[in-house]
């Protein structure tokens, strides 16, 4: 028997809560694809596979001026996508951040996570700003 729709695009974000606030980064990549898209925020950074996930998404959140916990305030599933209203806070350079995101994920019938993008307006504290690796000629884009 099938999943109804939307529980295991619905399972994948709770599962990236779960372990990232863990902070169990061999757990919270297994629920990617290969070849997952990653657009966070859009237009900004980009970038495709897991990879980029673990260096990029992981490796620049946890550092040692860096921790970010995510709540979930509402979460929508259906189908294969869900949307989620996040609540990211947590302390960059030494100074309580707050950002609150819209995130879009989507999932394969395995229930892996096959895109991300989340929706996001940085802090207008420059020295959190700053410190958000958000563009630069260091960001991953997008390639084939």
């Amino acid at each position: 028997m099938t999943e109804p729709p939307g529980v295991l695009a619905r399972a994948a974000v709770l599962a990236h809560v779960e372990h990232w606030n863990a902070v169990d980064k061999e757990r919270w990549l297994a629920i990617f694809s290969d070849d997952v898209i990653y657009e966070d925020p859009p237009g900004t950074v980009a970038g495709r596979g897991r990879q980029i996930m673990s260096d990029y998404a992981w490796d620049r959140s946890f550092t040692d001026e860096k921790r970010w916990i995510l709540e979930p305030v509402v979460l929508i599933a259906c189908g294969n996508e869900a949307q989620v209203y996040m609540r990211n806070h947590g302390a960059v350079a030494g100074r309580p951040a707050w950002v609150d995101s819209i995130e879009l994920w989507a999932v394969d019938d395995d229930g892996l996570v096959t895109s991300v993008r989340a929706f996001w307006e940085p802090p207008e504290d420059d020295h959190v700003r700053s410190r958000l690796g958000l563009s630069g000629d260091d960001a991953p884009t997008v390639s084939d």
